[in-house]
């Protein structure tokens, strides 16, 4: 699997140009409406970091628990910035595709046994963008039930005598 670590490298190197490219998207789409009035930098800071993770979780430098962990507390974050979740899950799948686009584009792929493992290694991409939809999906959960407890709470606190006049 060397050309998929090369990959690996050429994405986590590149990470930059794709975050620029996910960026034009992510501000433009209807799809992620809520990303439209976060400054570029901001976007392209965590499009970047998205890649990087990615990087080092296919490269098996990431654990699964680490990644659960970044993920759901993104999810936590993007309710907490107001982003409907099909938005955050949107922008996942747009930044998937440019990963892939731009290998695609890039011509790294010269013969059919790299085109071969290079479809390997949009299989754990896939993977890896799917395991952070659900975590961040989990992290939207957590909130959820977090906000209902708390209304329950409220809802469930006793009426003094003096709300009562």
């Amino acid at each position: 699997m060397i050309l998929a670590s090369r990959l690996i490298k050429i994405i986590e190197k590149n990470s930059d140009v794709i975050a620029d490219r996910w960026v034009d998207d992510g501000i433009t789409l209807p799809y992620t409406r809520s990303y439209w009035n976060i400054p570029r930098d901001v976007l392209h800071e965590r499009a970047e970091s998205v890649c990087n993770r990615m990087g080092y979780y296919l490269g098996k430098r990431l654990p699964k628990e680490r990644l659960a962990a970044f993920y759901r507390k993104m999810g936590k974050a993007r309710k907490a910035e107001g982003h409907p979740v099909e938005d955050v899950i949107m922008a996942l799948f747009l930044l998937k595709r440019h990963v892939w686009l731009f290998v695609l584009q890039e011509g790294f792929l010269a013969t059919n046994l790299e085109l071969y493992q290079a479809l390997e290694l949009n299989n754990r991409v896939v993977l890896y963008f799917d395991r952070a939809i659900y975590y961040v999906a989990q992290g939207y959960a957590e909130e959820d039930e977090i906000e209902a407890s708390g209304e329950a709470a409220e809802q469930a606190k006793p009426v003094e005598e003096s709300e009562l006049t």
